[in-house]
């Protein structure tokens, strides 16, 4: 397909507003655990990053299960090859993403954290001695690699094949 074809199938304004407020909340929720939350002792003053942490992972949660429902109900443009391998690594991308919000409730049942940051009481000596923790780093950098993957895809999709991909997640006519 070439590029005005393959411009004319476009994603709905809502399903993109939700891919890019999804992409960035999971850019700063990964940047954020892996560059600031676990260089941090736990001592009291990491309980108020934590609790933002929690809270986006909760939306996090819901913007990817509003995507998929959105993805159900409303038409999707059509696919070639490409695009359902797209469509692949799109499912276990989202996948993944809960798989983070879920090990992440865990760690957080599993350490007492809700009682913590949303009430008293302290952390714990080490978020590591918690399996939920170690599912928690290994998904993320799954995510980091399914992320750099899909970006990856999608500028090869824009610059070297210029088929028009990447126009279907944007506002532009």
């Amino acid at each position: 397909m070439d590029f005005p074809a393959m411009q004319a199938f476009r994603y709905a304004k809502s399903q993109v507003v939700l891919h890019w407020v999804a992409a960035l909340v999971i850019a700063v929720m990964l940047l954020s655990g892996t560059f600031i939350l676990s260089n941090l002792p736990n001592t009291p003053d990491k309980v108020g990053m934590l609790r933002i942490h929690m809270m986006m992972g909760m939306l996090v949660a819901v913007l990817i299960l509003t995507r998929v429902v959105m993805g159900r109900m409303l038409p999707a443009p059509p696919v070639t090859v490409d695009q359902k391998k797209a469509h692949l690594v799109h499912i276990v991308l989202n996948l993944a993403v809960l798989l983070m919000a879920a090990s992440g409730s865990v760690l957080a049942l599993q350490s007492g954290l809700f009682d913590v940051v949303f009430g008293s009481g302290a952390l714990p000596e080490d978020f590591k001695v918690f399996s939920a923790r170690q599912v928690h780093g290994w998904v993320a950098k799954g995510v980091m690699a399914l992320v750099a993957l899909h970006v990856a895809s999608a500028l090869y999709h824009q610059f070297v094949l210029k088929d028009g991909v990447l126009a279907r997640m944007t506002f532009r006519k």
